[in-house]
């Protein structure tokens, strides 16, 4: 570090034990302390809010600001009272007169930084997490071609964090984060308040936890070289194993390992096999294995936190797949494992199983070209209607089609379209109800999970992809309850997003853009409006409702993650989609703009009061 020595006067106009303000040519300004002979140096910009610091009142070490009592150590800049330290400069004096060194020591000032950061997520200080951010983005060490701008550094420190401190993994707020990174890159929402929502999502959830604890697990004690030289002994099957025995620290550990050794590809490769058995945790699991593959490929420098925490979600997820009601997937996945599946992304079947699976004559071999392409129009209605008939239906024609040679991830495609159609169904009667759990943030489960099947099975084995097709077919099937013809007990409903004249309807103007309708929560007029634009007005919408989604639509963090990823989902559904039509937009529509009860403590204590009554589960739709 090159010192930059400048002259701030003799020694005798700094009266002992008061600050004092000084500057440089350049205005920048200090708050000097003359005590036990030495001058101590602060900037005089408080870090909170700006306010003088020169202006504070000195007791003993301790200089205190005049607006918002926050308390500086003047030999060290901590604060002990308020949120993040000041810097602090050093000082000498020589022939009597006292010098500053303006130089900073970047190394040191990016440590004490990103240990601040850390200390605001740690405490949930959103505020203070973005102003450190923004320091940290001052000294210039991004690179300028990232599409995060200045605030890359802090994003990336964000991702570790949440990642290494998540209390069982990855969870919500870093699925947030991987999102609005891509709208930031995409210009769909500023930095800055992207990170403010980012961080307080991630720093909600695990508020004053320290990392989460880690097992000896394999890696033990052992120095990265001698864990790279072995490493062909342990096969990246055995993480898979060690989650299906739930060793917990252990397959964290082999993940580290694994990421160090292979990158993150050997890491998704690890987990595809686990993933690809069972819908778990809701469809979190496979959600959020894809969210932390594009977080790791985004930062490299914290993909080992990012892909252990994924690993450690999955070690303590449900097998919802396993439970009785899932029994017709069961049974499609066994199907499944019997075909003879081949190629890079479609499926091979002989003339012997495509008879077996049909129950009818053997069907002619199929190119693989043919295989690859999209069902015909057709076909995917049909196969589409047998998805939203319930799971039985949706599995068993899943299977059929894969026996036929279609590809899954064209049935994928399909599949997510039918969620997007389950979505827009949904009846928000099941959210007035004190009997139930369900609520529209389950069906938008459906949406992301298929999205998310869709994305890991491009990089699939061919039978982990038909795997995945099944497991969103039975899911989406299995949500049929959910639509409006079938709720039983239909309470006072609140609203119905496909009425045509809704009651805030008036609360547009004529001629008013999608983002007015949705900021009056004019479900009716926004779904009007979408139902007029093409398929250009539609990309533009989703990024015209980007903002709203992540800033205006909810006020707890689990409820913006929600809208946003269900934006997300449906928004690269539609894009992948070769037969996009208005579905997407519509089930974004009827899904964000109603304003949904965020805390409904009325049926916590009804649900809480029956269990405590009969002993049984709430009602659910399954």
């Amino acid at each position: 570090m090159k010192s930059d020595w400048i002259d701030l006067g003799p020694l005798s106009e700094f009266p002992a034990e008061q600050p004092v303000l000084r500057k440089d040519d350049a205005g920048r300004r200090f708050a000097c302390v003359l005590r036990g002979g030495e001058v101590h140096a602060l900037d005089d910009r408080c870090p909170h809010q700006g306010y003088p610091l020169s202006q504070g009142a000195l007791r003993g070490s301790v200089l205190t600001c005049a607006w918002h009592n926050w308390k500086f150590d003047i030999a060290t800049g901590a604060c002990s009272f308020g949120g993040e330290p000041v810097r602090r400069y050093a000082t000498r004096v020589d022939g009597g007169r006292v010098q500053l060194n303006r130089a900073i020591d970047t190394a040191a000032e990016v440590r004490r930084l990103v240990a601040g950061l850390r200390e605001a997520i740690l405490r949930d200080e959103p505020a203070r997490a973005l102003r450190e951010g923004l320091r940290l983005g001052a000294l210039g060490l991004h690179r300028a071609e990232t599409g995060l701008g200045s605030l890359h550094l802090a994003f990336e420190v964000l991702a570790r964090d949440g990642a290494e401190r998540a209390e069982h993994g990855f969870d919500h707020g870093l699925a947030l984060l991987a999102d609005l990174c891509t709208w930031i890159e995409r210009g769909w929402v500023p930095a800055e308040e992207a990170f403010v929502v980012a961080a307080h999502a991630i720093g909600e959830a695990s508020a004053r936890l320290g990392p989460r604890g880690r097992g000896p697990g394999k890696a033990g004690g052992r120095s990265p070289l001698a864990r790279i030289a072995d490493f062909e002994l342990d096969e990246p099957e055995k993480v898979s194993e060690a989650l299906a025995a739930e060793r917990r620290d252990e397959a964290e550990a082999r993940m580290r390992e694994l990421v160090e050794v292979r990158g993150t590809a050997g890491a998704r490769r690890a987990l595809m096999p686990f993933v690809a058995q069972h819908l778990h945790d809701y469809g979190h699991g496979a959600i959020f294995l894809a969210k932390a593959l594009e977080l790791a490929g985004r930062f490299s420098a914290a993909a080992d936190e990012v892909l252990a925490a994924s690993t450690v979600q999955l070690a303590w997820a449900t097998a919802d797949t396993s439970l009785p009601p899932f029994a017709a997937t069961r049974a499609a996945l066994a199907r499944v494992a019997e075909l003879p599946l081949s190629g890079p992304e479609g499926a091979v079947a002989s003339a012997a199983s495509v008879a077996s699976v049909d129950g009818g004559a053997a069907a002619p071999a199929v190119s693989a070209s043919t295989r690859a392409a999209p069902l015909d129009p057709a076909e995917r209605a049909a196969f589409e209607a047998e998805v939203l008939a319930g799971e039985r239906q949706a599995v068993e024609a899943t299977v059929r089609w894969l026996a036929r040679g279609a590809g899954p991830l064209a049935l994928l495609g399909a599949i997510g379209h039918a969620a997007a159609v389950r979505l827009a169904r949904f009846d928000p009667a099941w959210e007035q109800r004190l009997d139930a759990e369900v609520g529209v943030l389950d069906v938008t489960h459906a949406v992301t999970f298929a999205e998310a099947a869709a994305a890991l099975g491009r990089e699939a084995l061919p039978r982990e992809a038909a795997q995945l097709a099944v497991l969103a077919a039975g899911f989406v099937g299995k949500l049929r309850a959910a639509d409006v013809a079938h709720v039983a007990h239909v309470a006072h409903v609140a609203h119905v997003a496909h009425a045509a004249a809704p009651a805030g309807a008036a609360a547009r103007a004529p001629g008013g853009t999608l983002l007015q309708a949705a900021e009056a929560r004019d479900v009716g007029g926004a779904l009007a409006i979408a139902r007029e634009l093409d398929a250009e007005g539609r990309r533009r919408a989703f990024a015209e409702l980007a903002p709203f989604a992540a800033f205006d639509a909810a006020v707890r963090p689990i409820f913006t993650a929600h809208a946003v990823k269900t934006l997300e989902a449906l928004q690269r559904l539609e894009s992948s989609d070769p037969q996009p039509d208005g579905a997407y937009l519509e089930a974004l529509l009827t899904y964000l703009v109603p304003v949904r009860r965020e805390l409904n403590a009325r049926r916590i204590a009804a649900v809480a009061r029956k269990f405590m009554s009969d002993g049984r589960p709430p009602e659910g739709l399954y």
